[in-house]
């Protein structure tokens, strides 16, 4: 949706991480990280370990490790398989992961493996059409759906400038369809807050627009 360069934003991600494994093999908690990212990747925490299932396949889609590596002080990463689709990473990085996560960067990639959990970390107001995920990810296995810090509107679907970044724009859907969406697919809200207002990022319809957390499930 944009010129971005997601490449360069990676790359700036694998050093905090590299940061974030370091202080973890030192500590027996958490690296507490800025902002908001303690408060999401908590709930993304909570939301994998309601589900029964004894070993979950679980996709964040387009996200960077940088949203996982962080978890392993807070639950038993043994329980879960990790991937990531990253389509911005064209080759492996020399990062020496805390845990086992593997990397997709290929939607057919994707479309080859069934998700137990599928966490969408600020990734869905970058995709153009929800139709993309539809045709990637088999939801019928699925279930589980995570939404974190991702701005959503009560009014009509726009697209914007993102504050913060400049380069970047963002499709700002509507709540409502969002809901609408998964219930097609069975899922019911289970959860639902809100983050600070800064954190909607947009140039446009500040007062109807909302940094929003959502958990479905089947």
């Amino acid at each position: 949706m944009s010129n971005y360069k997601w490449e360069n934003y990676n790359i700036k991600n694998m050093k905090l991480a590299k940061k974030f494994i370091s202080l973890n093999k030192k500590n027996k908690f958490n690296f507490i990280e800025k902002g908001l990212y303690n408060h999401v990747r908590d709930i993304l925490c909570l939301s994998l370990l309601i589900n029964k299932k004894k070993k979950l396949n679980v996709l964040d889609y387009g996200s960077n490790i940088l949203s996982l590596i962080n978890i392993n002080k807070k639950i038993d990463i043994n329980l879960f398989n990790f991937f990531i689709y990253d389509p911005f990473l064209k080759e492996k990085k020399n990062i020496k992961h805390p845990f086992k996560i593997s990397i997709l960067n290929k939607k057919k990639d994707l479309q080859k493996k069934h998700f137990d959990v599928v966490n969408f970390g600020s990734s869905i107001q970058y995709i153009k059409n929800l139709k993309d995920i539809e045709e990637t990810i088999n939801f019928l296995k699925v279930s589980s759906v995570v939404i974190t810090h991702t701005p959503l509107t009560l009014k009509k679907e726009f697209i914007t400038k993102q504050t913060n970044h400049k380069q970047l724009s963002q499709k700002i859907y509507n709540y409502y369809n969002i809901i609408n969406f998964f219930k097609k697919k069975k899922f019911k809200l289970i959860f639902k807050s809100r983050n600070k207002n800064k954190y909607v990022a947009s140039l446009k319809n500040k007062s109807s627009t909302f940094s929003l957390n959502l958990v479905f499930n089947k």
